[in-house]
Formats: structure tokens, C-alpha cells, sequence
């Protein structure tokens, strides 16, 4: 097996489909015929379902490895706090992602804090927490605030053997800290936020190369993952790299060319979704804005879905998690995802519209945040992704 493993964030996107997927392609299965190791994004978002997981471990080839982040409950609603019960829910999260690890196909377990997460508040229960990290577990952490990056923090990881996310992205200068036998690196992107519509050139992924054959010199493995996930950039800068590094493989040089094309025919010919109004000229009701993004029956059905029936879980200016009667619902305005696990989601969410749970959840949350989401998902469509809850 390679000593590099370079692949993407996540490979459920609909808008991957005609540039790296064909239209109704099982997403996994030719994920895995280009690429040996996948980071399971959906995880942050809510705890995955058992036979989900089992199915990961059982569908994918022996050598493909998983990463996968832990669920925001414990590192943003919770901050990492003990005393919240942080124990027992990655407990549960551990024993959820059991079937991965037994089979090898784990290689570690990323610890995303949120960029409020300051070492002058937040170190003591960092300390604290990293203890219930002793295990059969692997694990990596991010840090998206500078006052993380001292001695006393990365000898804190080393005698943890929890490897110290390196990162290309704005909230951190991408230094290369090496604190266990294996690397891990994330590419978000550059420039304004969001930073995941970047895509990469050529230039500033070549002078990745030396930074990561001197990485991989001084571990047993490294593991990349790009997360610019818009448009399939992430597919395209990780081959990019690949080929950069000089181990692509004959099949993925094929596919990075037909990436290459396909971008190219969209950047062309693929009509723009984003409506050019202002504000003044969409709805000014949160049912007609709906009307926009699904239609009169599932809108209808969403009206019977009573309060008591929707739970908020964390509600931010950026970020929204909920269950509507037994699914769960996440939107995530700062990368504009929204991650649902209804049936009928799995079927409508390619054409960018809304089940019942949605509409339900829209209709029931304050009107001037629910306006906020719903402006501009139907003014910046095609910069939304609508994903599946693994």
C-alpha cells in the first residue's frame, strides 16, 4: 500500500455528478475505483446509522481507509466538556464506528475544534479530554486558532500520539508539526470565506510536493484530504497531487483527464442557477419562499408536522441541527450544506429541493432566520450541496 493516501472530504455531492460521477452512479463504489482512502465528512453532522457503517466496511475494497471526523455534538455543542457527558458520546461514536476499525480500514479519528476554541480558555479541558483518547483508536486533531501553536501544546500531542492536523487554509499559517507515527493534512482552501468554492492551480499545489515527500520521510503514513468539495474541485486537486507526487496510477490519470474536460464543458456551457435579484423582489413570506424550493403537497404534508415533533439541537448565525420526527437535519450556512436522512431526501435532493422535514423545520424555527437560509438558497443555488446523512 502507498505511504501517501491522498483523497477528498466527503464523496456524496451532488454536484460531483457530470464531472467526476455519471448521472445515478453509485457514488462509493467508483469513488473507490480512483481513490484509496476517503474522509467521512457526514460524521460532524450527526451520528451515522449502524448498518450504514457495517455497509462501508463491507462494500469497500480491503486496502480503502476511512477517516472520519468526530460528530459536533462532542466538539461544538459540548466543547469537549467532561462534565457534559462528553465520555459516553464518544463512546457511542466509537462503538458506531467499530465494524470500520475492526476490519483495518480506520486510520484515524479528527478531533475538529470550532475557531472560538482558544487555548487560554479552553486548554485544561483539552488536557482532560485527550485522556479518554487512550485506546484502540487513532487520532488526529485541527486547531483553527493560532494561540494552539506552542511546545508545550504539540508535546502535549506526541504524548498522546494524536497527530497534529497540518492545514492549508486562511484561520492558520500551514505549519508542519510532526507528533506521532502518521501525518494528516487538509486542504479547505484560500482566499474569502467560504473557502471551500477554491479551487487550486498548479502553482500552489506544486509547492506542496517537497512539503509532503519531507512529511512522509519522518512517519509510516500520510494522509491528505482536499475540502473544496463545490463543483469537484476537491476531486481534481487531489489527482492534481497525485500526479504531482508521481504515483498516480494509469486510472486515475484517465479519470483526471476526463475531470479536467468535464469542468471544462460546465465552466462553458452550464447555465448559471443564481438569480440576480434583490432582495426586495423575492417573497417576504417564508411559505413562498418554500413554493421555491419544493412544491404545494410536500408543503402541505410539512403543516402537519407538529412543534412537538421538532427538536432544535445547536441553532448559530452559521449552523443549524435538528430532528424532524426520527431524521435528522443539518444546515450548514458556511459551506452551504444541508445534510438530511429522510427517503424521500435521498431521491429529490439532486434537483435542489425540499422534503416535507425541511419545509417543516423552515416553518417552524424564528422567520427572520428562516428567511436568511431560504434567500439564499434560491438566490446562490448552485453553490448549495443537499447530501445524505450516512
Amino acid at each position: 500500500m502507498s505511504k501517501i493516501l491522498i483523497g477528498t472530504s466527503g464523496w456524496s455531492y451532488s454536484d460531483w455528478e457530470n464531472i467526476f460521477y455519471k448521472s445515478g452512479e453509485h457514488k462509493l463504489k467508483q469513488y473507490c475505483k480512483v481513490f484509496n482512502t476517503v474522509e467521512i465528512d457526514s460524521t460532524f453532522y450527526a451520528y451515522p446509522n449502524p448498518d450504514l457503517v457495517k455497509g462501508l466496511s463491507s462494500s469497500t475494497p480491503e486496502d480503502f481507509i476511512f477517516t472520519a471526523k468526530l460528530p459536533s455534538l462532542i466538539t461544538h455543542d459540548k466543547m469537549l466538556d467532561i462534565s457534559k457527558g462528553v465520555e459516553k458520546d464518544l463512546d457511542r461514536f466509537l462503538e458506531l464506528m467499530h465494524p470500520i476499525n475492526k476490519a483495518g480500514k480506520l486510520a484515524s479519528l479528527l478531533i475538529q475544534l470550532p475557531p472560538k476554541y482558544s487555548y487560554d480558555k479552553y486548554f485544561h479541558r483539552f488536557k482532560e479530554f485527550l485522556k479518554l483518547t487512550v485506546g484502540d483508536y487513532k487520532y488526529a486533531v485541527e486547531f483553527r486558532d493560532t494561540s494552539w501553536l506552542r511546545e508545550d501544546v504539540l508535546e502535549l500531542l506526541s504524548k498522546y500520539e494524536i497527530a497534529y492536523t497540518i492545514v492549508d487554509e486562511p484561520l492558520l499559517p500551514p505549519e508542519t508539526y510532526i507528533t506521532t507515527d502518521f501525518a494528516y493534512i487538509r486542504w479547505h482552501g484560500r482566499g474569502r470565506n467560504p473557502w471551500y468554492y477554491y479551487h487550486y492551480n498548479l502553482e500552489e499545489l506544486n509547492e506542496w510536493k517537497p512539503r509532503i515527500l519531507e512529511i512522509s520521510e519522518n512517519v509510516e503514513k500520510v494522509y491528505g484530504y482536499f475540502n473544496n468539495h463545490f463543483k469537484g474541485y476537491a476531486v481534481h486537486n487531489a489527482l492534481q497531487v497525485l500526479q504531482i507526487l508521481e504515483i498516480i496510477t494509469p486510472t486515475q490519470k484517465k479519470i483526471l483527464e476526463e475531470v479536467e474536460k468535464n469542468l471544462e464543458r460546465i465552466r462553458i456551457h452550464q447555465p448559471d442557477l443564481t438569480l440576480h435579484l434583490p432582495p426586495e423582489k423575492l417573497p417576504e413570506n417564508v411559505e413562498e419562499l418554500l413554493l421555491m424550493l419544493s412544491d404545494k403537497m410536500r408543503l402541505k404534508r410539512a403543516k402537519e408536522i407538529t412543534r412537538e415533533l421538532i427538536v432544535v439541537g445547536e441553532e448559530t448565525e452559521n449552523y443549524l441541527s435538528a430532528r424532524v420526527k426520527d431524521y435528522n437535519v443539518v444546515i450548514d450556512l458556511e459551506r452551504r450544506i444541508i445534510f438530511h436522512d429522510c427517503a424521500d431526501w435521498s431521491k429529490i435532493r439532486f434537483s435542489l429541493k425540499f422534503c416535507k422535514h425541511i419545509n417543516a423545520l423552515m416553518l417552524n424555527i424564528d422567520k427572520t432566520y428562516a428567511k436568511r437560509i431560504l434567500e439564499d438558497i434560491v438566490v446562490n443555488r448552485s453553490l448549495w450541496t443537499f447530501s445524505e446523512i450516512i
